[in-house]
């Protein structure tokens, strides 16, 4: 477990944990005919529950007459792992996952004080690895990863410093089919275009229909998209940490004028807006504290670099904001700085021909605090 902040260094004082999980695995492969597929050196999707072992690590303050615990976790997840290189039966690539998880100690004023890292039963879990595998057999994969694995629940409730680890992995696949062999990323059979004019006069009358459903326009569109954020505030877990902290929810939009360039991408300019209705009591909170000299502003507008990758009707996007305007007290002006970014996932409606959809973002600072969750829903133009 790495501590992201000397405040955290202070708290933990053990880092080792370990984790299990068991994968389910589907496989896309070259005849499907699939050109998203295709676009991701034919990727395997997968769901998984894992279990996290965090009862080794030691949480306390010198001057507390016990120990707080973490506990253990217990993860659901869907994700993807994409090769993007491959020659023979070896093969480098990534994992992407997301999720949920659920924890079985949590924060106590009463009875697990020190414990800050994990503020309530439920979390948000995200992970990630960069993995090699070397597949033994038509049936038998050995992969060996470095893994990141992350739980938060996006500060709806405080105390929530979250969990990061990171470590080695070993896996081991089984396939109940014996499965091809999958082209190389390089050479002359990596050569393959995006266009559907790369399917070969070969393909069967079924693969070209499969390939006109994967069918997109290149093109300009505009991204319009308005929700709910949900935040706690530090400030009020802060005055007082023996009271459960409220959440507020705030009116959110963006616009973001796109170009997808390509079948799996696309890129442009994101703009943020939030009503935060919560900054008046920010203000009040601390005015309590004497925290004097801080200006306040329900209106919060930034600007930001956004990429989106696309899956069939999912799609993964991240942005880069700098604030326009964000007025909300003492720790905004000093712990959390004039940058932002934003992560999230979101799911469009096929019978809308992909422009209605809906999906959750995670907004934070530095990269790794997170500010709020947000729940969207947008369309595209």
């Amino acid at each position: 477990m790495v501590p992201q902040s000397d405040y955290v260094s202070s708290l933990v004082h053990s880092h080792f944990t370990d984790f299990q999980d068991v994968r389910f695995l589907w496989r896309t492969s070259p005849t499907d005919a699939d050109l998203y597929a295709r676009a991701y050196h034919f990727p395997t999707l997968q769901v998984g529950i894992l279990h996290g072992d965090y009862s080794h690590i030691d949480v306390y303050r010198p001057s507390r007459a016990y120990h707080s615990q973490i506990g253990h976790a217990i993860g659901i997840f869907g994700g993807i792992q994409v090769d993007f290189l491959r020659i023979g039966p070896w093969a480098l690539g990534c994992d992407l996952q997301n999720g949920v998880g659920f924890f079985t100690d949590h924060y106590d004023y009463d009875t697990n004080r020190d414990n800050e890292i994990i503020g309530g039963v439920a979390t948000i879990y995200v992970g990630a690895a960069l993995r090699t595998s070397v597949r033994l057999s038509p049936q038998w994969m050995l992969s060996l990863s470095a893994e990141f694995r992350h739980f938060s629940n996006g500060h709806i409730i405080r105390p929530n410093l979250g969990t990061n680890t990171l470590g080695p992995s070993l896996s081991v696949a089984y396939d109940f089919a014996p499965q091809p062999k999958l082209p190389s990323t390089v050479g002359r059979k990596a050569n393959v275009t995006d266009d559907e004019s790369s399917m070969t006069s070969a393909v069967t009358d079924d693969e070209q229909d499969v390939a006109s459903k994967n069918a997109f326009r290149r093109g300009i569109y505009v991204d319009l998209s308005a929700g709910l954020s949900a935040k706690s505030l530090l400030e009020a877990f802060m005055a007082k940490p023996s009271a459960r902290t409220h959440t507020y929810f705030s009116f959110t939009a963006m616009i973001a004028p796109m170009w997808r360039y390509h079948r799996i991408h696309a890129s442009g300019i994101q703009v943020d807006y939030m009503n935060a209705r919560y900054v008046s009591q920010i203000r009040e909170l601390d005015d309590a504290a004497h925290r004097k000299g801080y200006r306040y502003s329900p209106h919060i507008l930034g600007v930001g670099l956004r990429h989106e990758l696309f899956y069939h009707h999912v799609s993964l996007h991240a942005s880069f904001g700098v604030y326009l305007r964000h007025r909300a007290g003492q720790l905004s002006a000093t712990q959390e700085g004039h940058f932002y970014q934003t992560i999230g996932l979101r799911y469009s409606f096929p019978f809308t021909h992909d422009r209605l959809f809906v999906g959750y973002n995670v907004k934070a600072h530095h990269l790794s605090k997170a500010d709020c969750m947000q729940a969207m829903l947008g369309w595209r133009w």
